[in-house]
């Protein structure tokens, strides 16, 4: 992944919210939003693995993504947990007030490692009782972890494996925005319930095709839409439409300027594999996962 660091470039330093501007929530919110937010933003380099919270557990912040992917997992047994939903850079998790909510009922993993903007759990509150835009940011972004939720359950009643491997498999390419993937064939057989050796027969059907590469612990994505293609209906089902990202700011365009609505349809639909069109990448998010340095702002969602 290509990266660049601005203080070693002498190019100028993105502040803490444009760095979170990577995010595209964060992006979405009008100038008023972001400033509520500003005075608690901070955001630091988290590795593949790494659990934000545990099953059980309040979260203590809100986390907004601007690189690398979180997973919201369900441990059935020792050692294994599901996949119940995932968040890239078109949305946030961790939203509660601390009052009357029961504990969280996943945990959540870093699945692929990257830089992570947050914002403590009680100060987004706080700001979002004076604040509509940001109690909007608030539904939409439990909604769309609502409906993968459903959809997988879903999903893992009457679709095949082959298709949900790959349904998986371009929707962490979507929220990573790369079709580089690094995650193991055996987090990937971990996440959908199946067995290794399904996963491993699976890979190789898509690498003779040509629609994937894969070698230890990186999937390249060769044909983004034979992937689709192959993928089942959620894949159609969890599309852009229902991103926060994009909801937020289909609500802030105008009514008379449809130009400004995307419709879930944006030239940015193309994975950048790291690099922005602005000439300024995340920063710190290496090709295993590790992220060793801050967000620049890029072209956000």
């Amino acid at each position: 992944m290509v990266t660049r660091d601005f203080r070693a470039s002498g190019g100028p330093v993105p502040s803490r919210l444009e760095r979170a501007c990577a995010n595209g929530v964060v992006a979405a919110l009008s100038a008023d939003a972001r400033a509520r937010l500003a005075p608690w933003l901070r955001d630091r380099p988290y590795r593949e693995g790494h659990v934000l919270w545990e099953r059980g557990e309040w979260p203590e912040r809100i986390y907004f993504p601007l690189s690398g992917m979180i997973s919201l997992v369900v441990p059935v047994k020792p050692g294994v947990a599901l996949e119940v939903g995932n968040v890239g850079r078109e949305g946030a998790v961790g939203f509660h007030d601390g009052s009357a909510e029961l504990p969280a009922f996943a945990q959540a993993v870093m699945r692929v490692g990257g830089i992570v903007a947050h914002v403590p759990v009680r100060e987004f509150a706080a700001a979002g009782r004076i604040d509509e835009e940001l109690r909007r940011v608030e539904a939409m972004c439990r909604g769309w972890l609502l409906a993968q939720a459903q959809q997988s359950a879903v999903c893992n009643a009457v679709h095949s494996a082959d298709a949900r491997f790959s349904r998986w498999l371009s929707r962490v390419a979507d929220a990573t925005r790369s079709d580089v993937v690094p995650v193991t064939q055996e987090v990937a057989a971990e996440m959908l319930g199946l067995r290794r050796t399904t996963v491993t027969l699976i890979a190789q059907n898509l690498q003779t095709a040509g629609i994937i590469r894969y070698r230890r612990g990186v999937i390249t994505i060769v044909n983004r839409e034979a992937l689709r293609g192959a993928a089942c209906t959620c894949c159609h089902q969890l599309g852009r439409v229902r991103w926060p990202s994009e909801l937020l700011k289909e609500a802030a365009a105008p009514a008379s300027d449809p130009s400004a609505r995307t419709n879930g349809a944006s030239t940015q639909d193309a994975p950048t594999n790291g690099v922005s069109t602005h000439g300024a990448s995340i920063n710190g998010a290496t090709s295993n996962g590790a992220a060793t340095g801050s967000a620049a702002t890029g072209d956000p969602y």
